[in-house]
């Protein structure tokens, strides 16, 4: 589903929403300070741009970045259009992309051996303004190596399955931990430990991170940004805001009240 805009109109940005991933492709205003909620491909369609962590010297100057989930990182775009992709939740993106990387520093990765393939990929999905089904199956096929076949994927705990699907359809509702470890027979510490181990964060930032993918899809359904927040969980919209901030790296009424510039995919 799009927003209500004419579909014919050129647009400065996409946002696609999807309950696996999230792809936005624009411009950014000013340096992105993320501390994501999920595994992040960045890759830049024109000019390279430059990121550092804190336990770096000095920046770095790329054209394509694949990040672990919850890790910090300041990213100056140098005004390139790019593409930010959040990868799924249980890390099996990250753990294809990952070994593509042709230098590491930890576990972020960076100059990755597909990224002109990458570059042309995003471009074209821009230019030819997919709707949500034809934009997915496409991201799905570009993100999958040729040689995906040979990666060895670790078994996923059904019981982490289950919590995230639980948090995926009561996002809205004050779900306590308590309540999320006894539907899955688990002690609050052991399902903590587990959560980290297969997504890389913490439950409540991970319930934060689908919080802010609801308020988006709110937005795209034609909610002011105020009511969609409230209406996804956030307590009001302040909260919101310092929530898509720490995790996004900009502010919320860039990317999603600017409706006539950022076409809005559900």
């Amino acid at each position: 589903m799009l927003n209500s805009q004419n579909s014919n109109l050129s647009y400065a940005a996409q946002l696609y929403l999807w309950q696996k991933r999230t792809l936005y492709i624009g411009r950014f205003e000013e340096p992105l300070d993320l501390s994501q909620g999920a595994a992040t491909l960045t890759v830049s369609l024109d000019q390279p741009f430059s990121f550092i962590t804190k336990n770096m010297a000095n920046p770095i100057d790329c054209k394509s970045l694949i990040l672990p989930a919850g890790l910090s990182v300041t990213i100056d775009t140098q005004d390139s259009l790019i593409a930010n992709c959040n990868l799924d939740a249980l890390g099996r993106d990250f753990l294809f992309l990952s070994p593509c990387a042709q230098k590491t520093i930890g576990k972020l990765g960076y100059e990755l051996a597909q990224e002109d393939e990458l570059i042309s990929g995003f471009t074209h999905m821009f230019n030819s303004q997919m709707n949500s089904l034809e934009a997915f199956d496409y991201l799905d096929t570009l993100l999958k190596p040729k040689d995906a076949l040979k990666v060895k994927c670790p078994p996923v705990d059904p019981r982490i399955e289950k919590v995230i699907e639980r948090i995926q359809k009561t996002a809205a509702d004050t779900i306590t931990g308590e309540e999320l470890a006894e539907s899955v027979n688990l002690s609050i510490p052991r399902l903590a430990q587990l959560f980290k181990q297969q997504t890389g964060i913490p439950i409540r930032r991970y319930r934060l991170w689908h919080r802010l993918y609801l308020t988006a899809q709110n937005v795209g359904l034609g909610k002011n940004l105020t009511d969609a927040a409230l209406d996804a969980g956030f307590t009001d919209s302040s909260h919101f805001a310092h929530t898509f901030r720490a995790m996004l790296g900009m502010t919320p009424s860039y990317v999603l009240s600017q409706i006539n510039k950022t076409r809005i995919v559900i």
